[in-house]
């Protein structure tokens, strides 16, 4: 049996309300310094070598679906077997409405997002954990006292391919499809990246947050668990979840409302 593996990483929101499904969106950044527009990009290795690149908001846009034919395995979330494996729980990534606003009634539009990726099959995890993390106010850098001290801040989706058959990325924006077949195993790599780097671009998750909360919070550092020595970090984008929000399946985003 072979496998494709996702990895998510910078600005890119998890919708995990529903155990059979998940949405992927990524969030549009246009307006800002041009150091701090994110652009997505997906690259497909198969077999370790790049297959295929798409690149922009020209090419990744509107929705997006992965279909596994004949019909894979259903979603689930992955448990990991020992404290050493470096998939984490999926919980482990920050969730904006439960861990950041738990006392608030966020309004969390996924149709704000510009590209939205949707999966019905797969083992659902997060990687790259810190410890004594710490979320600050926006405004006055005021820390969060109720944020969580441990996270994971990237996600990631292991699918596998049916004996004989194959898998496809479709878009539906006009983009050239991908077809994973079976025989070779695959890495997709999802960003959603700008040129600046840091924790404070996680006050973008609010771009799709309306009314704005009156206090916004930003990943202000930690200690990343995994390198030869634990390092202070400070300048790290991130991925979210919103584990509340109300989707639907390939229900059109914003980028098809204003074409």
């Amino acid at each position: 049996m072979n496998t494709i593996r996702f990895n998510f990483d910078d600005l890119c929101a998890f919708f995990s309300r529903y155990s059979s499904r998940l949405m992927v969106g990524m969030i549009s950044t246009d307006g800002e310094a041009p150091e701090h527009v994110h652009q997505p990009h997906i690259i497909i290795k198969r077999d370790g070598v790049v297959e295929r690149e798409y690149h922009t908001w020209d090419e990744i846009n509107g929705d997006i679906s992965l279909e596994v034919f004949p019909e894979g395995k259903p979603l689930s979330r992955y448990t990991p077997e020992s404290l050493s494996d470096p998939r984490r729980p999926f919980g482990m990534l920050v969730d904006i409405e439960k861990d950041l606003h738990p006392k608030e009634k966020l309004q969390v539009n996924p149709r704000l997002c510009r590209a939205g990726l949707y999966f019905k099959n797969g083992e659902l995890y997060s990687t790259n954990q810190f410890i004594n993390a710490r979320f600050a106010d926006v405004k006055t850098g005021q820390v969060c006292g109720h944020a969580p001290t441990k996270m994971t801040n990237n996600g990631g989706l292991d699918v596998e391919i049916p004996e004989n058959g194959y898998a496809r990325l479709q878009f539906f924006n006009g983009t050239e499809d991908f077809v994973f077949r079976s025989g070779s195993d695959y890495e997709v790599e999802v960003a959603n990246c700008a040129k600046a780097i840091t924790g404070d671009h996680f006050k973008y998750f609010y771009n799709i947050v309306q009314p704005k909360p009156e206090q916004m919070w930003y990943f202000a550092g930690g200690e990343r668990l995994g390198l030869p020595v634990a390092g202070y970090i400070d300048s790290l984008c991130s991925v979210g979840q919103s584990s509340s929000a109300v989707w639907a399946w390939l229900m059109g985003l914003l980028w098809e409302d204003e074409s």
